[in-house]
Protein backbone atom coordinates (compact mmCIF):
# COMPACT_ATOMS: atom_id res chain seq x y z
CA UNK A 1 0.00 0.00 0.00
CA UNK A 2 1.43 3.37 -0.94
CA UNK A 3 1.91 6.16 1.57
CA UNK A 4 -0.88 8.21 0.00
CA UNK A 5 -3.36 5.33 0.15
CA UNK A 6 -2.31 4.53 3.73
CA UNK A 7 -2.78 8.08 5.02
CA UNK A 8 -6.15 8.37 3.28
CA UNK A 9 -7.25 5.02 4.69
CA UNK A 10 -6.31 6.15 8.19
CA UNK A 11 -8.01 9.51 7.62
CA UNK A 12 -11.18 7.83 6.33
CA UNK A 13 -11.29 5.54 9.38
CA UNK A 14 -10.87 8.53 11.69
CA UNK A 15 -13.63 10.43 9.84
CA UNK A 16 -15.95 7.44 10.20
CA UNK A 17 -15.11 7.16 13.91
CA UNK A 18 -15.74 10.85 14.54
CA UNK A 19 -19.02 10.64 12.63
CA UNK A 20 -20.18 7.72 14.80
CA UNK A 21 -18.89 9.40 17.98
CA UNK A 22 -21.43 12.18 17.41
CA UNK A 23 -24.20 9.75 18.40
CA UNK A 24 -24.22 10.62 22.13
CA UNK A 25 -24.47 14.32 21.27
CA UNK A 26 -27.41 13.67 18.96
CA UNK A 27 -29.02 11.44 21.58
CA UNK A 28 -28.62 14.12 24.26
CA UNK A 29 -30.18 16.69 21.95
CA UNK A 30 -33.13 14.41 21.28
CA UNK A 31 -33.58 13.79 25.01
CA UNK A 32 -33.61 17.52 25.71
CA UNK A 33 -36.10 18.04 22.90
CA UNK A 34 -38.33 15.27 24.31
CA UNK A 35 -38.22 16.75 27.80
CA UNK A 36 -38.97 20.27 26.56
CA UNK A 37 -41.95 19.14 24.50
CA UNK A 38 -43.21 16.59 27.08
CA UNK A 39 -42.65 13.86 24.51
CA UNK A 40 -41.60 10.27 24.87
CA UNK A 41 -37.84 10.05 25.57
CA UNK A 42 -37.58 6.66 23.89
CA UNK A 43 -36.52 3.28 25.12
CA UNK A 44 -33.27 1.79 26.34
CA UNK A 45 -32.20 0.85 22.80
CA UNK A 46 -32.42 4.39 21.42
CA UNK A 47 -28.71 5.19 21.82
CA UNK A 48 -27.49 1.87 20.34
CA UNK A 49 -29.94 2.33 17.45
CA UNK A 50 -28.59 5.81 16.76
CA UNK A 51 -25.01 4.51 16.94
CA UNK A 52 -25.82 1.66 14.52
CA UNK A 53 -27.62 4.04 12.15
CA UNK A 54 -24.72 6.49 12.12
CA UNK A 55 -22.24 3.65 11.63
CA UNK A 56 -24.13 2.45 8.55
CA UNK A 57 -24.56 5.97 7.22
CA UNK A 58 -20.88 6.68 7.86
CA UNK A 59 -19.88 3.66 5.77
CA UNK A 60 -21.78 5.20 2.85
CA UNK A 61 -20.56 8.75 3.47
CA UNK A 62 -16.85 7.90 3.55
CA UNK A 63 -16.56 7.19 -0.19
CA UNK A 64 -19.40 9.50 -1.26
CA UNK A 65 -18.57 12.60 0.78
CA UNK A 66 -15.41 12.55 2.90
CA UNK A 67 -12.95 11.11 0.38
CA UNK A 68 -13.99 13.43 -2.51
CA UNK A 69 -14.02 16.47 -0.24
CA UNK A 70 -10.54 15.79 1.11
CA UNK A 71 -9.22 14.89 -2.34
CA UNK A 72 -10.47 18.21 -3.76
CA UNK A 73 -9.15 19.95 -0.66
CA UNK A 74 -5.70 18.52 -1.35
CA UNK A 75 -5.68 19.18 -5.09
CA UNK A 76 -7.10 22.73 -5.06
CA UNK A 77 -4.37 24.61 -3.15
CA UNK A 78 -0.97 24.88 -4.73
CA UNK A 79 1.12 25.31 -1.58
CA UNK A 80 -0.19 22.28 0.35
CA UNK A 81 -0.59 24.01 3.72
CA UNK A 82 -3.17 22.79 6.18
CA UNK A 83 -4.61 26.30 6.57
CA UNK A 84 -5.64 26.17 2.90
CA UNK A 85 -6.64 22.50 2.64
CA UNK A 86 -9.00 22.54 5.61
CA UNK A 87 -11.42 25.31 4.50
CA UNK A 88 -11.57 23.98 0.94
CA UNK A 89 -12.32 20.42 2.09
CA UNK A 90 -14.94 21.63 4.59
CA UNK A 91 -16.62 23.77 1.94
CA UNK A 92 -16.77 20.86 -0.51
CA UNK A 93 -18.10 18.54 2.21
CA UNK A 94 -20.76 21.10 3.15
CA UNK A 95 -21.90 21.46 -0.45
CA UNK A 96 -21.99 17.68 -0.97
CA UNK A 97 -23.93 17.17 2.27
CA UNK A 98 -26.47 19.82 1.28
CA UNK A 99 -26.87 18.23 -2.17
CA UNK A 100 -27.37 14.75 -0.69
CA UNK A 101 -29.88 15.93 1.93
CA UNK A 102 -31.83 17.96 -0.63
CA UNK A 103 -31.92 15.01 -3.02
CA UNK A 104 -33.15 12.64 -0.35
CA UNK A 105 -35.76 15.17 0.79
CA UNK A 106 -36.97 15.66 -2.78
CA UNK A 107 -37.23 11.91 -3.31
CA UNK A 108 -39.04 11.18 -0.05
CA UNK A 109 -41.22 14.23 0.56
CA UNK A 110 -41.95 15.31 -2.98
CA UNK A 111 -41.57 18.99 -2.15
CA UNK A 112 -38.69 21.06 -0.89
CA UNK A 113 -39.68 23.23 2.06
CA UNK A 114 -38.28 24.91 5.16
CA UNK A 115 -37.78 21.50 6.78
CA UNK A 116 -35.32 20.63 4.04
CA UNK A 117 -33.31 23.76 4.82
CA UNK A 118 -33.12 22.75 8.47
CA UNK A 119 -32.14 19.22 7.46
CA UNK A 120 -29.43 20.62 5.15
CA UNK A 121 -28.01 22.69 7.99
CA UNK A 122 -28.03 19.61 10.21
CA UNK A 123 -26.33 17.55 7.52
CA UNK A 124 -23.68 20.21 6.99
CA UNK A 125 -23.07 20.43 10.74
CA UNK A 126 -22.77 16.66 11.00
CA UNK A 127 -19.96 16.44 8.45
CA UNK A 128 -17.79 19.35 9.59
CA UNK A 129 -15.92 17.60 12.41
CA UNK A 130 -15.31 14.32 10.55
CA UNK A 131 -14.02 16.19 7.49
CA UNK A 132 -11.71 18.31 9.62
CA UNK A 133 -10.42 15.21 11.41
CA UNK A 134 -9.78 13.47 8.08
CA UNK A 135 -7.86 16.45 6.67
CA UNK A 136 -5.76 16.90 9.80
CA UNK A 137 -4.90 13.20 10.08
CA UNK A 138 -4.05 12.85 6.39
CA UNK A 139 -1.98 16.04 6.49
CA UNK A 140 -0.12 15.00 9.65
CA UNK A 141 0.59 11.56 8.19
CA UNK A 142 2.00 13.30 5.09
CA UNK A 143 4.23 15.53 7.22
CA UNK A 144 5.37 12.58 9.36
CA UNK A 145 6.21 10.43 6.34
CA UNK A 146 8.17 13.22 4.61
CA UNK A 147 10.37 13.83 7.67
Amino acid sequence: MSRTAYRHAVGACVAWGVFVAQAPVIYAGLLVYAWRTAGDPGGPLALPAICFSLACLGVALVPLLFVPAVWIGEKAPRNGRLSVKLPVAIAVAAVLAAIYVTGIAALTEGSIAVGTLVACLGGVGAVLCPTAAYVVVAHRKLKASSV
